[in-house]
């Protein structure tokens, strides 16, 4: 993505978020939002094809998301605009502010195998505790860590991997 797709997925997505006035709302539009960018992946060439107007695209998009009304006028702003490609990008930035509107912070966490459903638990505890907010975490196994956890939360990263370990190890010892 380059940089003006960029800024206009930032100016979407504000606003689309503004559209809702509390924290609650604003997560609950977020969701749609996301729920009606993948129902309409399933029509992906239909809504990519050149050889289909805007009117149609329209079409298909306020019979299939009757439901989403807020979220199918929203898509069909970007048809209009011709910035439908950007849909998913929206979609996902429109999550983070529902989060961060809620005080809710997302984390990565890294580990060797996949961590047990105590583990997990417990280690969204302590992050909840270090940022004294709630944690959104996304688990994901990296064959190359030996051990440890490694975790990328509030643009901070925490390396508790064995690798890390002794690779600060190994800058102590040649000083």
């Amino acid at each position: 993505m380059n940089s003006s797709e960029r800024i206009a997925v930032e100016r979407y997505a504000n606003a689309y978020d503004r559209l809702s006035t509390s924290g609650e709302q604003a997560r609950s539009r977020a969701e749609q939002l996301l729920v009606a960018a993948e129902s309409l992946a399933v029509a992906s060439h239909f809504m990519a094809s050149p050889k289909v107007s805007v009117a149609q695209k329209k079409e298909l998009v306020l019979t299939a998301l009757g439901a989403y009304p807020t979220a199918a006028k929203f898509i069909v702003v970007l048809l209009e605009a011709q910035r439908y490609i950007l849909l998913n990008a929206v979609a996902q930035l429109v999550c983070a502010l529902a989060d961060e509107r809620l005080g809710i912070k997302p984390a990565v966490i890294y580990s060797a195998k996949e961590l047990t459903l105590r583990q997990q638990t417990e280690t969204k505890q302590a992050l909840a505790l270090r940022y004294g907010s709630k944690i959104k975490a996304v688990f994901k196994t990296e064959k190359d860590l030996l051990g440890g956890l490694k975790i990328v939360c509030d643009g901070e990263l925490i390396d508790g991997s064995l690798q890390g370990r002794l690779a600060k190890l190994e800058q102590e010892i040649s000083r």
